[in-house]
């Protein structure tokens, strides 16, 4: 008699245990489903910005360091003049006396009114309009091909001009305005420009005819 008593108390307490039905399972990993995927998109979009912050970070510190070789380019320089290139950016050609810039003008050169030189060139890249990459060379046609890379995401092409000096205490100096943005398109906002205005120090100073540079 007792036996049976205990099984039935157990059974009793068995069938009275309540657990989770189908629906309750369905909405608790649904609900599991959301929170996660929340958790995973924001681990995603934390990872994009640092991506893009660490790219535009490499952007600008390639272009700091083409603007710094390019300073020493210029004041090694005697004259200066640019022109619109066959690749459909803009060369400008430094005339660089390698005696005095050796440095500089390692190798044979680019012959420039008779003394070695240095190209600095943009060039668009192909389908776009507002990206251009930078490259130098001393030994050859300024291009793609054979010219060295310098900075990439340029959003323009014509980043010199030549200022002349308007009386005989001014020497020739090129202007630059470097601008770089690898999403110009979508965040203009971000561009990140570098201007200076660098002396040939290897010029004469501007009288007579060479006020024209």
């Amino acid at each position: 008699m007792f036996c049976m008593d205990s099984r039935r108390r157990l059974l009793s307490r068995a069938l009275g245990q309540a657990g989770y039905t189908l629906v309750e399972t369905l909405v608790v990993m649904s609900i599991l489903v959301l929170v996660i995927g929340a958790i995973a998109d924001g681990f995603t979009s934390a990872s994009k910005v640092q991506t893009d912050q660490t790219a535009r970070a490499d952007d600008q510190e390639s272009a700091r360091q083409a603007l710094e070789r390019l300073r020493r380019d210029i004041h090694c320089a005697s004259a200066a003049a640019f022109t619109a290139n066959a690749q459909g950016g803009y060369t400008l050609n430094l005339t660089v006396d390698p005696g005095q810039c050796l440095a500089v003008t390692t190798g044979a050169g680019v012959a420039q009114s008779g003394s070695d030189g240095v190209q600095w060139c943009t060039v668009p890249v192909v389908g776009s309009t507002s990206r251009y990459k930078m490259y130098r060379t001393v030994v050859s046609t300024c291009d793609a091909a054979d010219a060295v890379f310098q900075v990439d995401y340029v959003t323009r092409g014509d980043v010199w001009d030549v200022v002349c000096g308007d009386n005989d205490s001014f020497l020739e100096s090129v202007t630059i305005d470097l601008p770089v943005n690898r999403d110009i398109a979508t965040r203009p906002d971000r561009t990140y420009t570098l201007t200076d205005q660098i002396a040939l120090r290897n010029d004469t100073a501007q009288t007579g005819a060479h006020l024209l540079c």
